[in-house]
C-alpha cells in the first residue's frame, strides 16, 4: 500500500504510514452501515403484563407497545348469585320454601304402599302454592345476586317476605287438613311440606320483627 503523502510503501492493512505517520485510506471504515429492518420484523414477545390479572379485566392489545390496557371493572350491578349476601333468616326462609316446592310433588296421601297421590294431584289449588314458592325462591335468588336491587318495591322487603310465607303456610295447612278421599293415609310429603312451610313462615316473622325494632 502506497502512502498518498510521501509515496512510501507500507504493508497491507496498515493503519498509518510507517514513514510519515499519515493515516492510510481504507485501513478502517469511517462509519458502519447498519441495515434498516422493518419495524414489524421482530414483534415484541408477550410478557406477563400483557394478559389480564383478574377475571374482571379485558385483554385490549396496544399495537405500539405490545401491552394490554386494563378494561373497566365489572359493573357493580352485574348479577352474581351469592347466598352469603342474604341474612340467616332469609336463607332459612328461602331454603324452607324450596323444600315446600319439592314436597308438593311427593306422595301426600295413599293406601299403604300400593298407591299414593302427590300434593298437587290430590289438591289442584296447591299449584298456586307451588307458583308462590317459585316466585319467593326466585325473588330471594335475585336479591342475593346484586348488591343493590335493580327496582324499588312498593312495600318493604320484610312485609313482602312475610306475606308470601304466610300465604304459603295457609295453603299447605288447608291441604294437609283436607283428605280428598275417606280412608286415605297421609304420606311423608304432606308432613314435610307442613314443617317446611312453618319454618319459612317463622323466619319471615322473625325478619319482620327485627325490621320493626330497627325502625323504632
Amino acid at each position: 500500500m502506497t502512502c498518498p503523502q510521501c509515496r512510501a510503501w507500507s504493508e497491507q492493512n496498515s493503519v498509518s504510514c510507517s514513514r510519515c505517520g499519515t493515516s492510510l485510506p481504507g485501513s478502517r471504515p469511517d462509519s458502519y452501515d447498519i441495515p434498516d429492518f422493518p419495524a414489524d420484523l421482530y414483534p415484541p414477545s408477550p410478557s406477563a403484563s400483557q394478559f389480564p390479572r383478574t377475571p374482571g379485566e379485558q385483554y385490549l392489545p396496544d399495537n405500539r407497545a405490545g401491552q394490554y390496557i386494563p378494561g373497566a371493572n365489572a359493573s357493580s350491578r352485574q348479577f352474581r348469585p351469592d347466598v352469603r349476601r342474604l341474612t340467616q333468616v332469609e336463607q332459612a326462609a328461602g331454603g324452607a320454601t324450596l323444600i315446600v316446592l319439592i314436597s308438593l310433588f311427593l306422595p301426600w296421601f295413599g293406601f299403604g304402599a300400593n298407591a299414593s297421590l302427590s300434593g298437587t294431584a290430590a289438591h289442584g289449588y296447591l299449584v298456586i302454592v307451588a307458583l308462590l314458592a317459585v316466585l319467593m325462591t326466585g325473588y330471594l335468588l335475585q336479591r342475593s345476586g346484586r348488591d343493590e336491587s335493580g327496582f324499588r318495591l312498593p312495600v318493604a322487603h320484610e312485609t313482602l317476605l312475610l306475606a308470601g310465607a304466610g300465604l304459603q303456610f295457609a295453603g299447605v295447612v288447608i291441604a294437609f287438613a283436607e283428605v280428598p278421599v275417606s280412608g286415605l293415609n297421609r304420606e311423608y310429603g304432606a308432613y314435610l311440606a307442613l314443617i317446611a312451610s312453618a319454618v319459612a313462615g317463622g323466619a319471615a316473622v322473625i325478619a319482620a320483627i327485627r325490621s320493626w325494632q330497627a325502625r323504632r
